[in-house]
């Protein structure tokens, strides 16, 4: 059977890259994340308010719901700027209404909440915050590079809100949470460096610390869980491989290099799951079984899928 490529000038593939239905695996991850990790210091079940399989599926479902609702009033907010400079996007095309766009970013907006606040009130909250963070993000974006802050916090709570859903508090979960803020504050400063025909040298000293610094946080957070050396250095190296790559053979053109550190998201994820995966392993209770799994699996699936979809519409 010979595949029929998707037409880059229709509907279909211009919804998908309002979506950035790219990015949307390393944002189950994310979620997954912070639901792993808060299984594992609470040491309970998902047995809060739904059953723990319910719970697995809401909680993604809103990371997903509250991240594409971003990317639509992104798109719908910037559609004035996009007429002039992005011109193949669609709604310079004419191919939606901008009403349309608004009204699924409201509507996917308010489900993404109410799907946090379903699985307990504190999750809620947190998917609320992300609303906020993604509407000052969105308003800023354009006047200020400070609105690099908004949207790594908009990444940074996904953890938080799956960690939230099943251990009140933020102890051990922050570390990977400021770990993906400062992961997307590198990221966008790598690509504005990248982009200037004469970068400033202690532009490239920032991002590439963040990147590093993401590392070596996440690290060090993994040793208040309990980790042992040996883990913490597994976790840890598939990103700095992948980000090694990423800084030396995609660097040019620009695009392709922000798309690559993006389809890396979830091995920021991995570098704490992948420890844990490995502790459950050796010392894991009985009927860990599933939870080790997932943690082994999620990561680096999102991350094989998210570079996969990058061929169906771009990332950024």
């Amino acid at each position: 059977m010979v595949a029929v490529p998707m037409n880059r000038s229709g509907k279909l593939h211009a919804l998908l890259s309002t979506a950035r239905v790219a990015n949307i695996p390393s944002v189950v991850s994310n979620v997954w994340l912070g639901i792993m990790v808060g299984m594992f210091r609470g040491e309970t079940g998902l047995t809060r308010g739904l059953d723990g399989a319910y719970v697995l599926l809401l909680l993604p479902l809103a990371g997903v719901c509250l991240y594409v609702s971003g990317n639509f009033f992104n798109d719908w907010m910037d559609r004035s700027w996009d007429e002039e400079h992005r011109p193949e996007r669609a709604l310079p095309r004419g191919l939606f209404t901008p009403g349309l766009y608004g009204a699924l970013a409201l509507a996917l907006g308010m489900m993404g909440v109410g799907l946090a606040t379903i699985t307990n009130n504190q999750s809620g909250m947190v998917a609320a915050g992300i609303v906020f963070c993604i509407v000052i993000y969105t308003v800023f974006h354009k006047r200020t590079a400070w609105a690099v802050i908004p949207m790594g916090l908009c990444r940074a709570l996904l953890p938080v809100m799956g960690s939230m859903a099943v251990f009140r508090y933020v102890d051990d979960i922050w570390p990977a949470a400021s770990g993906l803020l400062l992961y997307i504050a590198g990221l966008s400063l790598t690509a504005r460096y990248e982009s200037m025909a004469a970068p400033p040298i202690a532009m490239a000293l920032i991002s590439r610390g963040l990147l590093l610094g993401t590392a070596v946080l996440v690290a060090w957070g993994n040793r208040g869980l309990g980790f042992t050396r040996i883990p913490c250095l597994a976790g840890v190296l598939p990103y700095l491989v992948w980000t090694s790559l990423c800084l030396r053979l995609w660097r040019k053109p620009v695009p392709l290099l922000v798309s690559r550190l993006l389809a890396g998201i979830p091995l920021v994820d991995w570098m704490v799951l992948l420890p844990l995966a490995l502790m459950l392993s050796f010392h894991g209770p009985g009927g860990a079984e599933t939870c080790m799994t997932m943690c082994f699996i999620v990561p680096p699936v999102a991350f094989m899928l998210a570079l996969g979809l990058q061929r169906l519409a771009p990332a950024t």
